[in-house]
């Protein structure tokens, strides 16, 4: 696969890597044994996305396994600090970079995952001013066409929004079975006896967690897309 020429590099990271700014990470030899235990599995389930998604799948996937190391310091910005898509070190993505998209929107989550997640996708303010009407914690759908023919095509497309709804208003990529089943019926999509189907099909993107779902990554690559083409 094309990314893995990128991410050959990790294996010649020097066993410290130091982010010198206040707030900055320190990754420890430990954490790199801990990343090395697990790369072909992240490798692995990499290469299970489609192929534009592979390298942004690959950060993630690491960036989850970093974060998951007790020894890495748990702080506000800690998910800023990737792996860019040639495997180097030198390169980070910042929160709020200058520039960035996300300057004069509203994000109130806490976590800055929200600002993070438009950053990493390159998704520009309007697109989301276009999409979403964002008050605080809370969000609305606003964008008319959907750009689906069917229902399904037209339910799954509405849970990707909602779930980075979710991410932009909250910090999580999380909705609500009523929330979808509300926000179907809006958009004339809703069709009660398939709806259960329509999401145990797409059991790659959605993760059931009672009466929620949250967006896996390549869910959240492929809303990024979305969101781009519905405010096109």
């Amino acid at each position: 696969m094309k990314f893995r020429s990128g991410f050959h590099r990790f294996n010649q990271l020097p066993d410290v890597y130091h982010q010198s700014e206040p707030g900055g990470l320190l990754w420890g030899a430990a954490v790199f044994d801990n990343v090395h235990e697990h790369l072909d599995e992240v490798v692995r389930l990499a290469e299970r996305c489609p192929e534009k998604y592979q390298i942004s799948c690959f950060q993630a996937l690491i960036r989850a396994l970093v974060q998951s190391d007790p020894s890495v310091p748990q702080n506000g910005n800690e998910d800023a600090h990737l792996f860019n898509g040639n495997g180097s070190k030198d390169e980070t993505l910042s929160a709020n970079p200058r520039g960035s998209s996300v300057n004069s929107i509203s994000l109130n989550d806490g976590s800055e995952r929200g600002p993070i997640f438009i950053d990493q996708h390159q998704i520009p303010e309007i697109s989301i001013s276009r999409v979403y009407h964002l008050d605080g914690n809370s969000y609305r759908i606003i964008v008319k066409d959907l750009k689906e023919k069917t229902n399904s095509k037209k339910q799954v497309k509405l849970a990707l929004l909602l779930g980075i709804g979710g991410l932009l208003s909250s910090g999580q990529p999380l909705f609500s079975k009523e929330r979808l089943i509300e926000t179907c019926r809006e958009y004339g999509a809703y069709d009660a006896p398939n709806f259960a189907s329509h999401m145990k099909k797409q059991r790659d993107m959605f993760i059931s967690h009672g009466n929620e779902w949250s967006l896996t990554v390549p869910a959240q690559l492929r809303a990024a897309d979305a969101i781009k083409e519905l405010a096109s």
